[in-house]
């Protein structure tokens, strides 16, 4: 039998009655990015919400966000994990870095580490097996090779995700080479069939927000 679709109402009902705090945070970093002029690109309210119950079901101590751009999710992040834990979240674009800055500081989140500059180059930089948890959700012609540095950050038993799994509604559809997301659309899903293929993690798709895929990485036999 398949699931209940998601309309409107159901999303609103779900943000009213367990995404609230989510929103409400949501609205505020929205607001400083938007006076800096930093897109309006960020997880959705409810997505927010299933990914901090995730970490803390977990017990995530340390997670990698990868693409920060005003710092919604490295925030939602922050505050699941706890002052013990740390958040390290990666953004290329030094304006977006500033006002992710910006938002933390004013957050009073201090278990934050952002690093400017190319994300795989940062990534390369890291040690083996540190993260308990790895968000993907940035420029998407990298995602496989995020993907392919992710397998190697990530410690034994710990989950990758992607967001944008479902292409911005557009995975199944045909899309024509003059559409702005042509070349992103055929990125994700080359991502998608990656993730679903690689051996070491048992993986599945979560549909909130525009679609989640996550894995759990198992190294060792």
């Amino acid at each position: 039998m398949k699931g209940t679709p998601l309309t409107e109402q159901i999303f609103n009902y779900i943000v009213e009655h367990f995404a609230a705090d989510e929103a409400t945070l949501s609205e505020m970093m929205q607001k400083r990015a938007a006076e800096a002029g930093v897109p309006m690109i960020m997880i959705s309210e409810e997505q927010a919400k299933f990914i901090g119950f995730f970490l803390k079901a977990i017990k995530a101590r340390r997670v990698l966000d990868i693409g920060t751009l005003f710092g919604y999710s490295a925030a939602i992040m922050s505050k699941a994990i706890g002052a013990a834990g740390e958040v390290v979240t990666l953004e290329f674009d030094p304006l977006h870095a500033k006002v992710a800055h910006a938002n933390f500081k004013h957050l009073g989140l201090e278990n934050i580490s952002l690093l400017q500059g190319p994300a795989l180059d940062n990534m390369k930089t890291m040690q083996d097996g540190i993260f308990d948890f790895i968000m993907i959700d940035a420029d998407k012609i990298n995602y496989k090779h995020y993907l392919k540095e992710s397998l190697r950050l990530i410690k034994d038993g710990g989950i990758i995700a992607g967001d944008n799994a479902f292409a911005f509604g557009k995975l199944l559809e045909h899309v024509p080479e003059t559409d702005p997301d042509f070349i992103s659309v055929n990125a994700v899903r080359e991502f998608n069939e990656t993730f679903a293929s690689e051996k070491s993690m048992f993986s599945c798709v979560v549909p909130v927000g525009d679609g989640l895929v996550m894995g759990f990485v198992k190294k060792h036999k």
